[in-house]
């Protein structure tokens, strides 16, 4: 507990972030973001909003005072790495959501959208198959805060996957102890044992009091979940939920995933396997996936395409000119490498079925224990 705790916020027009402090948390967010006076319930934005708060107000526990051992040994003139970010910063963020809908401030629906947003962060990028988020959180000083256009490739976020392997961890309790315990008492325990003592939590000390708790080896999750490179068993953690579980082809390149049953429509349309923006006059490439279309072709982030089959392209038309060349081998792409003019023949490639789709299974057709554990996962325990 905390006499007064303080949301220092600076609203700009194009701005998001927070930095957490034992009594208080800096933030700063878009004008936009803010409620209006007539809202019936926060739109996306304020959602947003509303996640940073928690996420930051979360770590008054976790990180502030529930810390790595060797951070408390830290020698500030030098970077300080260590294994845990994933459980410091992942269970933060795995919570920020959680919290808001526990307490009624956002609805179990708009959480699961949250949810299908988070994995779906982590499906888009191969770097998850190259780094685990053990690694990453050592590498955090030397790769994750100095990411170029390759990241998505190359390394995992320790927010994002981390949050996921909370929400395993979270399951896998319930599951060994035949849903007497979760992640809410592992968390207490560390409080109980770090937090009010201030004595620092030890590299391997997240896994020591989950098994603990669990009175049962967890080497098969942390081996694979935490220190591995395999993707999650997701579907078996949300069908414990009665949570139906999908991965998709995106609706373009804004769909980061929603909640809402299915569309059965199987259609998929070409893909150029990359981000863009529009610059001008120009489609500029800022991140080219792994084993998409435009890496095949040897197209690169920053190349600034100009046309397909020699018709001038924008960012709103692209996908509307990929469509007319579906049922091709491949079409001609115009394209600028600096000031250079290419040629490239980009194959004609179906998108990947990297978008996450959720929703609640209807309770005639779950488990009492399913309906039990969704219950008791949504309620504050």
């Amino acid at each position: 507990p905390v006499n007064q705790y303080l949301f220092m916020t600076m609203v700009t027009g194009d701005g998001y972030g927070g930095l957490e402090h034992r009594d208080s948390t800096a933030l700063m967010c878009k004008r936009d973001d803010l409620p209006t006076p007539l809202m019936s319930e926060p739109d996306k934005g304020y959602r947003s909003f509303l996640g940073l708060c928690s996420h930051e107000y979360f770590h008054l526990w976790n990180v502030k005072r529930i810390q790595p051992m060797i951070f408390q040994q830290a020698d500030l003139s030098k970077e300080v790495h260590t294994e845990l970010l994933w459980a410091f910063e992942g269970i933060t963020s795995y919570y920020d959501d959680l919290a808001l809908v526990r307490t009624g401030c956002i609805s179990p629906d708009r959480y699961l959208q949250l949810l299908a947003q988070t994995v779906t962060r982590v499906m888009r990028g191969s770097g998850r198959k190259k780094q685990s988020i053990a690694e990453s959180s050592f590498d955090a000083w030397t790769k994750f805060y100095k990411q170029n256009e390759n990241a998505p490739n190359a390394i995992v976020s320790y927010y994002s996957k981390g949050a996921l392997a909370a929400f395993g961890l979270d399951m896998l309790l319930r599951d060994e102890t035949k849903d007497r315990h979760s992640l809410d008492d592992l968390m207490r325990e560390l409080w109980k044992k770090h937090g009010k003592t201030g004595i620092g939590v030890p590299e391997g000390g997240i896994k020591d009091l989950a098994e603990q708790i669990s009175h049962s080896s967890l080497d098969h999750f942390f081996d694979h979940v935490v220190n591995g490179t395999e993707d999650p068993d997701l579907e078996a953690w949300f069908t414990s939920l009665g949570i139906g579980f999908q991965m998709r082809p995106a609706n373009g390149q804004d769909d980061w995933g929603d909640a809402g049953e299915p569309d059965n429509d199987t259609t998929t349309c070409p893909d150029l396997g990359a981000r863009v923006v529009q610059k001008g006059d120009f489609v500029q490439l800022t991140q080219v996936v792994d084993y998409g279309a435009a890496q095949r072709c040897g197209l690169s982030a920053g190349d600034k395409l100009i046309a397909i089959d020699g018709i001038q392209i924008t960012e709103k038309s692209l996908s509307h000119h990929l469509n007319r060349f579906a049922q091709l081998d491949s079409v001609t792409v115009h394209a600028f490498r600096r000031d250079e003019l290419m040629t490239f023949e980009l194959p004609i490639q179906k998108a990947a079925a990297d978008t996450c789709q959720l929703w609640f299974i209807a309770e005639k057709e779950c488990t009492p224990d399913q309906l039990k554990r969704r219950k008791d996962w949504l309620s504050a325990s």
